[in-house]
């Protein structure tokens, strides 16, 4: 069932949450809680129809996922699945979603290795969402593509496949590494 109010996020003393982050690290970390909860709660298979029931796709799930991402919708992408042949078809970005405006001396160019990994990929999204030049470089031995998928095309991004085992060079301003620890055979 639909419930017509938004979802709205309380901290202690009872006053709404609207934003995460703060002045740290020497910039503006603060992004709000609207966008950041549109990237995390996508609705990944969305639906799952037979074939001919394809067209013109308007289910509660939708619905219930448009309360907590208020909007923002429209920048993800969505699936649908066929049992029948098990198949899934995808509709792919055609915008993404709204990042800062910094201006050239306030922003960052950010490598990130092992940026497709879970912890890696939220930084990333944090940096995109505050405006930030980012390159990711991973081998996707434990990572996946899909967790940075949505950023593909964004001008700001940058995904290469690149182990670090290897030399590798790039210009950045800062590096953050979230490789995973690997015992040798």
């Amino acid at each position: 069932m639909l419930i017509s109010h938004q979802i709205r996020t309380l901290d202690k003393n009872g006053k709404e949450i609207t934003s995460v982050g703060f002045q740290r690290f020497g910039f503006d970390c603060e992004v709000p809680v609207d966008v950041v909860r549109s990237l995390y709660l996508r609705p990944h298979y969305v639906t799952t129809v037979s074939e001919n029931e394809a067209e013109g796709i308007n289910t509660t799930e939708e619905d219930d996922h448009a309360r907590f991402t208020k909007g923002f919708s429209a920048y993800q992408s969505k699936s649908i699945y066929y049992p029948q042949t098990q198949a899934i078809s995808y509709t792919t970005l055609s915008r993404f979603p709204p990042v800062k405006l910094l201006p050239q001396t306030n922003r960052k160019r950010v490598l990130v290795t092992g940026g497709a990994g879970f912890v890696g990929s939220h930084l990333v999204d944090r940096l995109m969402l505050l405006g930030h030049e980012v390159s990711v470089l991973d081998n996707f031995f434990t990572g996946s593509k899909t967790s940075v998928s949505h950023w593909v095309g964004h001008p700001n991004f940058e995904l290469v496949r690149h182990d670090v085992v290897e030399p590798f060079m790039i210009e950045c301003d800062r590096a953050f590494s979230f490789l995973p620890f690997r015992v040798p055979d």
